[in-house]
């Protein structure tokens, strides 16, 4: 039983092994960064790891998105109130880590996430000089992507609670990765044309699956503005606007709330000065 359909039936020992994969990829990248030890090399292997142990061995596990959308199917009275004990439990972990290390889950730790990170390497560099020789980029404004998000989080809510049309379960992106473990193309085919499509976007869009249209990704950017831990400059700083120019999310600003920064570390890569360092607020 993969952890995506938790309910009646839900597996604990899966659950348990999706809660140490979390725990280690969440920890390793909270130490390295901590550490101020996060490098290329570290974050492609933490990247990687989460793109082979949750996304191809597990089928897309962590999947923020079901939680939600289990929530919202409970409401409807289309799902045992049961099933929603555990994705509670979920949802409710995922969020209250938001409140001390923001965005690191999504960052490192979510297949789809680390997946979408990997392939934007290809044309979001952390070199402002080799950034202005890319093209073909496509940099919609943050402001522009919130918008995005929360209206299609809207449209889902309001297709599931009144006409009970699973929105979020139909092109769900994760369970395209289920092609690894359970290969039943007929059902997971929307999810999967979905994953390519956010796949290939990604390489010309930062996290397009993130920034645009992920319901646990509008609200995990409202609980991390009050996250202990975040990306901060030193007194080193000397105002030279590298990690503004190079963040890919606009929350390199000195007073940005970090609700959108994924830790992708580009900021603190630019820096000359060594002046951006994660801390408490």
């Amino acid at each position: 039983m993969i952890i995506q359909t938790l309910g009646p039936n839900f597996n604990l020992g899966m659950f348990l092994v999706w809660i140490g994969i979390l725990i280690w990829i969440i920890g390793a990248g909270l130490y390295l960064t901590l550490s101020r030890k996060m490098n290329q090399k570290y974050a492609w292997i933490l990247l990687a790891l989460s793109v082979i142990l949750g996304g191809i061995l597990l089928g897309g596990i962590p999947n923020a998105v079901m939680p939600i959308q289990q929530v919202l199917m409970t409401i409807t009275g289309n799902s045992p109130v049961m099933a929603l004990i555990p994705m509670i439990l979920i949802l409710s972990l995922l969020l209250v880590s938001t409140l001390f290390i923001g965005r690191l889950f999504c960052g490192y730790a979510c297949p789809l996430g680390a997946a979408q990170e990997l392939l934007s390497k290809i044309k979001f560099k952390s070199n402002v000089k080799e950034q202005n020789k890319v093209e073909k980029l496509l940099k919609p404004p943050q402001k522009s992507a919130l918008i995005v998000r929360w209206v299609f989080f809207a449209v889902a809510i309001v297709l599931t609670i009144l006409w009970g049309i699973a929105v979020l379960q139909l092109i769900n992106p994760f369970l395209g990765f289920q092609l690894f473990t359970n290969p039943q193309l007929p059902a997971i085919l929307i999810p999967l044309i979905s994953l390519i499509v956010v796949l290939v976007s990604s390489v010309f869009i930062y996290r397009p699956w993130c920034r645009f249209f992920c319901p646990f990704g509008a609200i995990a950017s409202l609980t991390s503005r009050f996250s202990r831990y975040k990306f901060r400059r030193t007194e080193d700083c000397t105002e030279c606007g590298l990690c503004e120019q190079i963040c890919p999310t606009e929350e390199a600003f000195d007073d940005s709330s970090k609700g959108e920064c994924y830790y992708c570390n580009r900021c603190v890569d630019v820096c000359p000065q060594d002046a951006i360092v994660l801390k408490k607020e």
